[in-house]
């Protein structure tokens, strides 16, 4: 049997562009291949959310499947596609579905058994588990077919109470087929391939996994998807963070030579995470710019190079804003990145209406403005400057908060958090040198000038500022905060490499600034959306109410 692997960038909502992408694949393999495979959800996209709440969003999707199983008397092969299926029967009114079409007929219908309601995902929202077998017999092979978390069991949610894996492997298969839409996050390759290694080995069978490729709002998939021989050892692998095909033949998969599974740095997949996503994000939001405040910190700085790793320098502008705190070095600093980037710099002081913001608080309010209180003035007026840009020229905003400060609410609402979308807010402030170096070291020059990467971090809203001084030193302020959010999901050599980075740091200092991370939730609930690379980032995938007392005494290294 000779498969495809369609990895397709599927958009949420864009029924004929996602219909074309499919149609394309059937047109260059319909001939040759015997079935093609595309991802979980590839019609509707992944993830639709309550737009699958409005009856036009399923009958024009219902159009498309009618459309394509149509054109499949056109070709030779059957495909397997995903997609939203209407539930006849009690409970929700959806399935997660695939359906799997030849001939111009439905030639088969599975719906995904296990619902995932964690992190990022909340598919019990609408749709229904599937309680029959995804078990298929084509051309005398027995196939059984997986929706990505139908393999995960007692993985990611021990409270499932069946296995689909279990039920497959008992059925003598002769292949195993997973679509999915699995987002990347740190160690989430080499865990899947893994996971589903083992899973070829229990159901002794060669198994096809196809991973969605591309950025949805906060989230990525990575595409690399793989086949496996029945071995558990991969055989043919497509590349990551781009569309790819590829036809394997199952005839003699035993005999086929293993084959490498990618491995990235940190900084390499935490780039390839960030550009793919913003780059999507830009683009399926429908914008052609975007326009960052360049302060002269590493922060923007590695901002505004990714932006034009993933846009090109043509769509990107920076505008720095000094005003008294600001050193010359940071205008200075501001001007040679974007030179070296080859983007405009507009170099705009806000001295004059800081000044005059003063002046009108005195004048309104008859006392002197407190040193935050001006502070956040700076912060303001240059968020409504890049504002004030974005609505006449059309560019969106970049914020470029960093997870350490986002966490402890080191940031301001309706200043530096302003924007569309913020590129480095699940990207710890380590993390952001990490990238810095490696951004230098992938065009093989200081694109980000070394005196940026060495000096130290300061928002220069006041006289002599400096962030380690207000906050700590990043390397422990890293750590508490990676303890307090994803602990849980931490390995026991994670957990303790960043206990014995705060073995010098106090008890009331972790728990001041464990606090600080409950306390700013009021801000990141007003603050732009981010793009996840780590396992658990702010946003949809870590919900907390705002209005709440509870005070936990976060004795991180006793619990």
């Amino acid at each position: 049997m000779k498969v495809v692997m369609a990895q397709c960038n599927f958009t949420v909502g864009d029924l004929p562009g996602n219909q074309a992408l499919i149609e394309a694949a059937m047109q260059r393999w319909g001939q040759q291949a015997d079935l093609i495979v595309f991802s979980e959800l590839a019609v509707s996209g992944y993830y639709p959310m309550d737009l699958l709440d409005r009856p036009s969003f399923i009958h024009a999707q219902n159009a498309v499947l009618e459309t394509l199983k149509a054109k499949t008397a056109e070709i030779s092969a059957a495909i397997v596609v995903g997609a939203v299926s209407e539930n006849p029967w009690a409970g929700k009114p959806y399935h997660n579905a695939l359906f799997v079409y030849q001939g111009g007929l439905e030639v088969f219908h599975y719906a995904k058994k296990l619902l995932p309601t964690y992190n990022i995902f909340d598919e019990a929202r609408h749709f229904e588990a599937g309680q029959l077998p995804g078990l298929w017999l084509y051309q005398g092979q027995r196939v059984g077919f997986l929706i990505c978390e139908d393999g995960w069991n007692h993985v990611s949610d021990p409270s499932y109470r069946i296995d689909p894996v279990d039920q497959l492997a008992r059925e003598h298969l002769d292949l195993v087929i997973s679509i999915n839409a699995s987002p990347s996050n740190e160690e989430k390759l080499q865990e899947r391939i893994a996971h589903f290694s083992r899973i070829s080995q229990r159901c002794d069978a060669p198994l096809v996994y196809v991973n969605q490729v591309g950025g949805q709002d906060e989230v990525v998939f990575d595409g690399h998807s793989f086949v496996l021989n029945a071995l558990g050892q991969p055989v043919a692998c497509l590349p990551g963070f781009s569309e790819a095909q590829v036809q394997v033949d199952l005839s003699d998969i035993q005999a086929q030579p293993t084959h490498a599974v990618a491995t990235y740095s940190e900084a390499a997949l935490m780039f390839q995470q960030l550009t793919l996503g913003l780059r999507d994000y830009v683009k399926k939001c429908g914008f052609q710019q975007v326009v960052v405040g360049a302060s002269g910190g590493i922060d923007s700085a590695v901002t505004l190079a990714l932006a034009v790793a993933a846009l090109g320098p043509d769509a990107v502008v920076g505008i720095t804003m000094p005003a008294r705190f600001s050193s010359s070095g940071s205008v200075d600093h501001s001007l040679q990145l974007c030179a070296a980037l080859g983007i405009p710099c507009h170099n705009i002081s806000i001295e004059t209406e800081f000044t005059h913001s003063i002046q009108r608080f005195v004048e309104s309010f008859g006392e002197q403005p407190s040193g935050l209180t001006q502070e956040n003035m700076q912060a303001r007026i240059r968020g409504k400057l890049l504002m004030e840009y974005s609505n006449h020229f059309g560019h969106l905003v970049l914020s470029t908060g960093n997870k350490s400060e986002m966490s402890i609410g080191y940031a301001t609402l309706y200043g530096d958090m302003n924007g569309g979308l913020n590129v480095l807010g699940d990207v710890y402030k380590l993390e952001v040198y990490a990238l810095a170096n490696y951004l230098n070291q992938r065009v093989e020059q200081a694109v980000i000038p070394s005196a940026i990467i060495h000096k130290a971090p300061s928002a220069e809203l006041s006289e002599g500022q400096t962030d380690e001084a207000s906050l700590l030193p990043y390397p422990q302020l890293d750590a508490i905060v990676r303890l307090v959010i994803e602990r849980d999901l931490m390995s026991a050599s994670e957990v303790k490499a960043d206990l014995d980075i705060l073995a010098s740091v106090s008890d009331e200092e972790i728990h001041r600034i464990a606090r600080k991370v409950d306390q700013a939730e009021f801000k990141r609930r007003q603050a732009p959306p981010i793009l996840r690379v780590h396992r658990r980032a702010f946003g949809f995938g870590r919900r907390l109410p705002i209005a709440q007392r509870f005070q936990p005494v976060w004795l991180l290294r006793h619990a």
